[in-house]
């Protein structure tokens, strides 16, 4: 037990450079990253990503997120 609370007080790089990384925001490569996955979803012909997120997120843009929502939970489907 004495080894796990000493490791506890001591971070370690990997998770001080994580921490650090929440503390300042995204780095360039995260937001270069995110980016990149939002753009291969968005143009993404597969039914179950491009089509999806297509129908969502012109659900979102017409009727907002809560109203979307909503109308999930209630119908199981997007708004027409």
């Amino acid at each position: 037990m004495a080894s796990t609370s000493t490791s506890a007080t001591t971070p370690s790089s990997s998770s001080s450079s994580c921490s650090n990384s929440k503390k300042g925001g995204r780095s360039e490569v995260e937001h270069k990253l995110g980016e990149f996955f939002m753009h291969q979803i968005a143009h993404d012909a597969s039914p179950a990503y491009g089509g999806g997120f297509m129908a969502g997120n012109a659900a979102v843009n017409k009727y907002g997120l809560r109203r979307t929502l909503d109308h999930i939970r209630l119908t199981g489907n997007f708004p027409l």
